[in-house]
């Protein structure tokens, strides 16, 4: 792989600021693929391409196209995973989750239903192809690992890409689809090779259980009891706030009790490591000089979202300099 690489955040069915973004950084669109001259740099794609944005089916073709023509890296996002869970019937492969009601392993509630709405109705009519698509989302790998970067949808844990490599699995399509599928979503361990765990970390990060009492409202309006953690953060003397990473939410500086235990971090040392799910807003900075998130929410509801890269060319302290986007809507 080239060691030249745009990093891009979650796009979320915005597929002309993808076209306007990747066009911005010099890739050309031939041959079906967007592809940089004389293939000096490639992109990886951070996950998230589906759900919320009305560009769903436009956005897919267009990543498992540079995927296929080797101009990209497409990583598995938490939607993605999502999205299959969903349309997968509780049982098969030869398990059950007795833990699951209902007949999938994703319940098809009010709320479960409208987070797909966009993406099913981007393939109304074109029934195959909505089936290919979730077949190359199996195809998508968790994580990406080399000798200067490491890149993720949500949280790099090592233990975690551990235990994932001590069962042979990369992505979903590494075996049997409808069995790692199962053991991917056994939350409560029914099964004692169970991966909920590790891939739950990969694609939605480490989270925390608030105080008693404490709540608080998310970006869509959800009601919430646990908080996403800063996992680059040394859990050790650090206090609620320290830990939180909610954009937008305030939380007390209050000893966070010990439910991290000795749970580990992304130190300083570590070599770069780039991410999105979280739901940023802004103009894009660096967390730290070895931690990058990219997701700018261009899909968020209040319009003002940006789709973001980082041009990254091998550098072990990343460059605030090297932020290249695209403002929602403006193209």
């Amino acid at each position: 792989m080239n060691s030249s690489i745009d990093f891009i955040g979650d796009i979320h069915g915005h597929c002309d600021e993808l076209r306007s973004l990747l066009q911005k950084l010099g890739y050309v669109e031939t041959a079906g693929a967007f592809r940089f001259p004389g293939g000096a740099r490639s992109v990886v794609f951070l996950g998230d391409y589906i759900d919320r944005g009305l560009q769903v089916r436009e956005t897919v073709n267009l990543v498992r196209a540079m995927r296929d023509a080797g101009s990209a890296v497409a990583l598995m996002g938490n939607h993605e995973f999502n999205a299959l869970s969903f349309w997968q019937l509780n049982g098969l492969g030869g398990r059950t989750l007795k833990s699951i009601r209902g007949g999938y392993l994703r319940e098809h509630s009010f709320n479960k239903v409208a987070i797909h709405t966009r993406t099913v109705e981007s393939y109304k009519g074109r029934k195959e192809e909505f089936a290919e698509m979730l077949d190359f989302l199996k195809t998508l790998p968790f994580y990406l690992e080399t000798e200067t970067f490491r890149a993720q949808h949500a949280c790099f844990d090592m233990r975690c890409a551990e235990e994932l490599k001590a069962a042979g699995v990369r992505c979903f399509a590494d075996g049997n689809f409808d069995e790692l599928i199962t053991r991917a979503n056994d939350q409560f361990d029914e099964y004692e090779d169970s991966l909920f765990h590790p891939i739950d970390i990969f694609l939605k990060g480490p989270e925390l259980n608030l105080p008693s009492g404490m709540t608080f409202r998310d970006g869509e309006g959800v009601l919430r009891r646990r908080m996403r953690l800063r996992w680059w953060v040394d859990p050790k003397g650090s206090t609620l706030r320290d830990l939180s990473f909610q954009p937008g939410v305030e939380f007390p500086a209050c000893d966070v009790g010990p439910e991290l235990g000795n749970r580990g971090f992304y130190g300083e040392n570590e070599r770069p490591v780039f991410f999105g799910h979280y739901w940023l807003t802004g103009l894009p900075a660096l967390i730290r000089d070895n931690v990058c998130c990219l997701d700018y929410s261009v899909a968020g509801y209040r319009g003002d979202g940006r789709l973001v890269a980082y041009r990254f060319d091998g550098e072990q302290a990343l460059d605030a300099g090297k932020f290249v986007w695209v403002d929602a809507g403006t193209v």
